[in-house]
């Protein structure tokens, strides 16, 4: 849909004012600090060859003006409440205005370990504190959030807002969304398919799923239960993280960090299925303390850990497990933010330093920010922000083109999306991608010549892009996406040749636990995984674990190609593996 009609005007919706698309509706930037949300049509591109999802925006389209037209007034401040209706040229309603959000990161941020470590711990109760009074509030209003995720919670400056207001349940209006990691089992069928109707006890549910994965990083059900059952059926039986049968993630927090009366609430609600509000006394006295001894941050009295033991003694600099080899470069007494074969950033103390010592002034360490190595340069540039560094250049993004650094100045490479484009750089080309329409435009481009291939064949993105990244290899890439459609997370894996030609794509990989973190060398991508680094072939049909390098890696490592081995970057070490005739690179 290109037009709308918003308070008696025409508004001509372009792609660049695109602020975030979702299961249903794609959200613009329309000024005066307002964002319209506009529900999809049947012929949508995300809809494509799926008649039950055309189906269902067909009756959305068809009824949701009536439940916009009752919706309750005198709601909490913090929910984004629908404004004004927007309707197309035959009157009918297509969406809605409401307030903007703007400079915020849904909430999935916090159950992020690099993301929550530049936020810090002490951030999560007062943010819970401030979500709580709103669902309180809306509670005693008659109101139910229903579909309540990590995705419709955003947080800026410390508040946390609820979005998609629509789909809440009151009065007449049920609310018919859910989804999978917050939806209560309680009202849910086999297969975790929602059977009975919201009400505040799943909104309860959901907001102590929401806290649990935010204090600890991780799911109250995920990690790894082996054998072959899938993730729904360990909701539907109970199997939580406290199961010792589970593998618990390395990169989350402990669970006995937390104190024994917050843990006795988190299993009476998903080990019991007890249900009632959260109580607040539970986050008021809640605080954090670095154990001198092992440096785990806790809420308790004393470290679950070590009780207040010595400071360990220095870790050895060369261990040898079966046939690897694992060299410690670095043992910091901070954060590792960036690392290369030969150099890397820690920031501690208030500082940032290079790896010959020198401090870089690149102010106070932000959340989201993405860090470069060029030589003797640091670069630091936002998450959101269109820049790459590689092949000798930088480039970025600019009013709708792509430029890059020449030798006598700025040079224009090719045409892409303004605030829309996402592009990464390597030793011998470079690859990006933009959404525009609800059609995703890939393309390739090379570090001496001008222009864009633009004819990148990406498979189909539907939903929300979550994060992604990008490693290269010999004349190849791999792009990593995390991706959020119907309710579900999952990550895909896209190998792109450098002439734009597309080599393989797979959907939800187990070897691929996050998006950021794999390198390439040769014609293999190496990604880290808590049971050690994995090598995977340019089809991603051939799959090679290395379970001697577990003890060196987890999900949340980066990792490096180097001449005579692999680069590992943990949160505060730098290690060189080398796996004897079987790491080739």
């Amino acid at each position: 849909m290109n037009e709308v009609i918003l308070g008696g005007r025409r508004l001509k919706l372009q792609p660049a004012m695109s602020v975030g698309t979702g299961g249903e509706a794609d959200v613009f930037d329309v000024g005066s600090g307002l964002a319209l949300k506009v529900y999809k049509g049947p012929d949508h591109p995300d809809y494509k060859g799926l008649p039950e999802e055309q189906q269902a925006a067909k009756d959305r389209l068809r009824t949701r003006w009536e439940k916009l037209r009752d919706f309750p007034a005198g709601l909490p401040p913090r929910v984004v409440a629908p404004l004004q209706l927007a309707t197309d040229r035959s009157g009918r309603v297509v969406g809605y205005a409401m307030r903007l959000v703007g400079a915020a990161e849904p909430l999935l941020r916090w159950a992020d370990p690099a993301y929550r470590r530049a936020v810090g711990a002490a951030t999560v109760a007062p943010l819970f504190l401030d979500l709580h009074s709103t669902v309180l509030r809306l509670h005693e209003l008659c109101v139910v959030v229903g579909d309540f995720n990590d995705l419709n919670v955003l947080v800026t400056g410390g508040a946390a807002h609820v979005i998609d207001a629509d789909s809440f349940q009151f009065g007449r209006h049920a609310c018919l969304a859910y989804t999978d990691r917050f939806v209560d089992p309680l009202v849910c069928d086999r297969g975790l398919k929602l059977a009975r109707p919201h009400s505040t006890a799943t909104d309860w549910y959901a907001f102590d799923a929401l806290l649990f994965q935010s204090l600890l990083l991780v799911h109250p059900y995920g990690g790894v239960l082996p054998g072959p059952g899938k993730p729904s059926e360990r909701v539907l039986d109970r199997v939580t993280v406290f199961d010792p049968r589970v593998r618990y993630p390395k990169a989350a927090v402990p669970w006995k960090a937390l104190p024994d009366e917050l843990l006795h609430r988190f299993h009476e609600t998903f080990a019991e299925d007890k249900r009632s509000p959260f109580p607040r006394a539970l986050l008021d006295g809640l605080a954090w303390t670095p154990c001198s001894g092992c440096g785990l941050t806790h809420a308790r009295a004393a470290c679950p850990a070590c009780q207040g033991a010595a400071v360990h003694a220095r870790r050895h600099l060369v261990v040898v497990r079966g046939r690897v080899k694992a060299t410690r470069l670095l043992d910091a007494d901070g954060e590792v933010l960036a690392a290369s074969p030969k150099a890397w950033l820690v920031y501690g103390g208030g500082e940032y330093r290079r790896e010959d010592g020198r401090v870089v002034p690149l102010g106070a360490l932000r959340p989201g920010m993405r860090y470069f190595l060029d030589g003797e340069r640091t670069v630091a540039v936002a998450a959101r922000e269109a820049f790459a560094c590689g092949g000798g250049h930088n480039y970025w993004e600019r009013d709708g083109a792509l430029w890059r650094e020449g030798r006598y100045g700025d040079e224009r490479v090719g045409e892409v999306l303004a605030g829309q484009t996402r592009l990464w750089a390597g030793p011998e080309f470079g690859l990006g991608f933009y959404r525009a329409g609800g059609v995703t435009v890939g393309f390739v481009f090379d570090h001496e010549r001008h222009g864009l291939n633009d004819s990148v064949a990406l498979p189909p993105v539907r939903g929300r892009v979550l994060d992604a990244a990008c490693a290269f290899g010999q004349g190849r890439a791999w792009l990593l996406l995390e991706l959020e459609a119907g309710g579900r997370v999952f990550r895909r894996c896209v190998v792109v040749r450098r002439d734009g030609t597309i080599a393989a794509s797979i959907d939800g990989p187990a070897w691929l636990e996050s998006v950021h973190g794999a390198c390439a060398a040769g014609p293999f991508l190496f990604a880290p995984t808590d049971r050690g680094i994995v090598r995977v072939s340019e089809s991603l049909a051939c799959v090679t674990e290395f379970a001697e390098t577990e003890p060196f890696v987890d999900a949340s490592s980066r990792l490096h190609a180097a001449d005579d081995g692999i680069l590992v970057a943990n949160r505060r070490e730098v290690l060189k593996l080398e796996v004897a005739q079987e790491v080739p690179v």
